[in-house]
């Protein structure tokens, strides 16, 4: 097998990507026929209790799938998992190949990206066969390399008729069908044992025009297919002198069509504009029935309800977005500054008498968390990270990200927090250096790599800084997890109704519209791969039971879909709001009936069940309605 980095390449416009899929292709092919959408809802309980599976005979032929090759131009593949290359037992070795993955020079790359399989968290696939970051030839011995979550075909869609005939053929053949579109993803919503993977990657249409109307909007607008990424939209506002809401930080590699708008999108300006999903005014997609459709504030309503904001993998596959712009480029007053302290915390000639003590440490966290209001009411975005290093010693590193401010503003902004921390006695690590930043960079998107940690979240309200007590208590909990030996990442925006404006996607939970702090926590296990079953539960648990200490002091409020725990309790509640998702599941049930979009903890998923072996929430099993009849493969 050969390593192949496939291009990612913008194209100019969209005509090569709107071929559509026609009454001559289905009549060439009876498996890509479209769906009657009432008889998919009349149904119900006839249908088989679990997706087909590889091992069944009523599998596709290879001659079925030859022709489901055909008709999708030769863009279906049967990939192997990459690293399969680096295990002895495996037909694909190969010492040269497994070197290029393992040295990091694929890193350096865009191989990850470009690999029609591989996720950013791979342990949701159950870890038959081990990432690259984990290979070494300890954890090599005794060791396989099977498909196992990774799903069994792949449709590289570069055009929308290779979407529709995969949707077609998935769900006339009762196969598990899976999206995926840059990997980005955390909680295994794009693998599966046994599926037909829509690969929408390499969907890389973008069109600004600087005046455009739709519906009541009349401006700048941005059409954006749906593999386009945080670095090459970058790109396009440099050369085209616009601004945009994009994914940020830590990776320029996210798609903005995808995931990131379906289930909310923030980035450095939602505390000034909202989030991604607000910013919406049209979008394109296929749907569970295999149509092409359109769907804006005046057409389609129930879809554009759904997809802006109530979460990917869900209602339809989306294959390009109309987002609102704005004309110029902004910039960012940025400003950071680190504390540390304890034995373990880094040790200079520059920082060792920079150190403060435990007490002090955690009153400047306090201090910053207190100061966290101030942030997102000024329209800024704030990162804070508490890292443990062990034996009582932590480092504290925020940073400030301000629109349109200068740096003498920047300083001016964040000095009253500054002297409060000087008062206190607390020694900067390192001190803060306030500059201007481009908010698009220009990038080449490489440098990412999948990853083995596991994390868990939880969205603290504005409520909570209105309230003395209850602020103490959330400092106080966040403190609590972090000294339990966990990292904590808080992020401060505020993407309300008011700055959303008259755009605001209704779908979003509506604890987004509430919070200033999206906390989340990191488990410092560095590889959950290289654990047992048993182990990568515990630790799924002990993380589960750290954030539910954040839960107790935000009653009422949720995590972020996009970035939340395996294990999160009440999701429906957490990710949508309670009433939002009545909503939701009833546009569900109306537009796809017969359950073909699924992915862990999205609208609609109670009804199904991956049934794993070990019983662990991971992707190699089959995929079962939950309380259905058996029926026997061949009826």
């Amino acid at each position: 097998m050969k390593l192949l980095v496939l291009s990612a390449i913008l194209l100019q416009d969209f005509a090569n990507a709107l071929s559509v899929l026609t009454e001559s292709d289905v009549s060439k092919f009876a498996a890509v026929s479209f769906a009657d959408h009432r008889l998919l809802a009349s149904r119900g309980s006839d249908e088989p209790r679990c997706k087909i599976a590889p091992e069944d005979a009523s599998w596709p032929t290879r001659e079925e799938w030859a022709k489901l090759n055909a008709t999708v131009d030769g863009a279906l593949l049967k990939p192997d998992p990459s690293p399969s290359v680096c295990y002895p037992s495996h037909p694909n070795y190969n010492n040269a190949s497994c070197a290029f993955l393992t040295s990091g020079a694929a890193r350096q790359t865009r191989f990850w990206l470009d690999d029609p399989l591989s996720v950013l968290s791979p342990w949701t696939q159950g870890n038959t066969c081990l990432p690259v970051s984990s290979l070494n030839a300890t954890t090599q011995q005794g060791r396989t390399c099977t498909q196992g979550g990774f799903p069994a075909y792949v449709v590289n869609a570069t055009e929308v008729k290779h979407i529709q005939a995969a949707v077609n053929f998935a769900r006339n053949k009762n196969i598990r069908l899976i999206i995926k579109n840059t990997g980005h993803d955390f909680l295994g919503r794009s693998n599966g044992y046994g599926s037909l993977s829509v690969w929408t990657h390499h969907l890389k249409a973008l069109d600004y025009s600087p005046r455009s109307t739709i519906g009541s909007y009349t401006g700048p607008v941005v059409k954006v297919g749906s593999g386009v990424e945080t670095w090459e939209a970058n790109n396009a506002m440099i050369k085209h002198n616009f601004t945009m809401l994009v994914p940020k930080l830590p990776t320029e590699t996210v798609g903005l069509a995808g995931g990131w708008f379906l289930g909310g999108g923030h980035s450095n300006l939602a505390s000034k504009y909202g989030l991604g999903a607000d910013h919406v005014l049209q979008i394109e997609f296929v749907t569970a029935d295999g149509k092409f459709l359109t769907a804006s504030k005046d057409k389609n309503q129930d879809y554009f309800f759904a997809l802006r904001g109530g979460g990917g993998s869900t209602f339809a596959i989306v294959t390009s977005v109309y987002f609102r712009a704005f004309p110029g480029l902004t910039t960012l007053g940025t400003a950071t500054f680190t504390i540390t302290t304890g034995p373990a915390a880094p040790s200079t000639s520059q920082t060792a008498t920079a150190n403060t003590s435990l007490s002090k440490f955690w009153a400047g966290v306090g201090l910053y968390l207190a100061f966290a209001k101030n942030i997102v009411n000024a329209g800024g975005f704030g990162h804070g990270d508490v890292t443990f290093l062990g034996n009582d010693s932590f480092s504290f590193t925020p940073q400030f990200l301000m629109p349109g401010m200068s740096a003498a503003e920047v300083l001016s902004f964040i000095s009253p927090l500054l002297d409060d921390i000087q008062k206190q006695g607390i020694n900067f690590t390192t001190a803060p250096v306030p500059t201007v930043a481009p908010y698009a960079e220009p990038g080449k998107g490489i440098n990412t790599n999948p990853g083995a940690i596991i994390f868990s979240s939880r969205l603290i309200p504005r409520s909570n800084w209105d309230n003395d007590k209850l602020l103490s208590e959330t400092i106080a909990a966040i403190r609590r997890v972090s000294e339990a030996g966990f990292n904590v990442r808080t992020r401060a925006y505020a993407p309300s109704l008011k700055v959303a404006g008259d755009y605001a996607a209704k779908a979003i939970n509506p604890a987004m519209r509430e919070m200033v702090l999206h906390t989340t926590v990191f488990s410092v296990v560095s590889d959950v791969s290289l654990l047992s079953k048993k182990d990568l539960l515990t630790e799924l648990q002990a993380l589960d039971r750290q954030v539910e200490k954040l839960r107790k002091v935000t009653p009422g409020s949720g995590a972020y879909f996009n970035e939340a725990g395996r294990l999160e309790p009440n999701w429906q509640q957490s990710f949508f709001g309670k009433e939002n998702y009545k909503q939701l599941l009833k546009i569900k049930k109306k537009v796809d009936p017969s359950g073909l979009f699924w992915a862990p903890m999205t609208v609609g998923s109670e009804g199904w069940s991956v049934e794993t072996a070990d019983g662990l929430p991971t992707g190699d099993g089959r995929l079962c309605r939950v309380g259905g009849r058996e029926k026997k493969d061949s009826e």
